[in-house]
């Protein structure tokens, strides 16, 4: 199995890209985790009321969900699961240990692509993981 992390902005347009990695994907089981950067509030009242959960579903639109589930059946033969996650830190140490807790054998990064910022703490994952580049086990692909 192939655990792959891309970054996303959950818009159908990012979704392109996602359909083209999986194409250049072997694997027979692929797993994608889709994710977004968003900064941790310092609020307490704000980080113990709002759970990634709420968040992912404020971020993801209908469409998204929908276009998500049909590169799902177009790909069923692969064993694919694509579902999306939330990055709280841009830190290098945060993302190494994301990466390992995660399980991810891939990372792949659009080239060209700019991101829709859909929140006040939004940052670039990509940007953060080209970053780590040289220090991080998985190999990086930019596309």
């Amino acid at each position: 199995m192939t655990r792959i992390l891309i970054p996303s902005d959950f818009t159908v347009d990012s979704l392109y890209f996602v359909r083209q990695s999986i194409e250049s994907s072997s694997a027979e089981e692929v797993d994608v985790i889709l994710a977004y950067g968003n900064k941790s509030s310092t609020s307490a009242s704000e980080l113990i009321a709002i759970g990634v959960e709420d968040q992912l579903d404020e971020l993801q639109s209908d469409a998204f969900l929908k276009a998500c589930e049909r590169i799902c059946q177009r790909f069923k033969n692969r064993k694919l699961t694509i579902y999306a996650d939330i990055i709280r830190t841009d830190n290098a140490s945060y993302l190494q240990h994301y990466l390992r807790g995660a399980g991810v054998n891939e990372i792949k990064i659009p080239a060209n692509y700019s991101y829709q910022n859909k929140t006040r703490d939004f940052f670039d994952v990509g940007k953060a993981l080209r970053k780590l580049k040289n220090h991080v086990l998985h190999p990086i692909s930019v596309m």
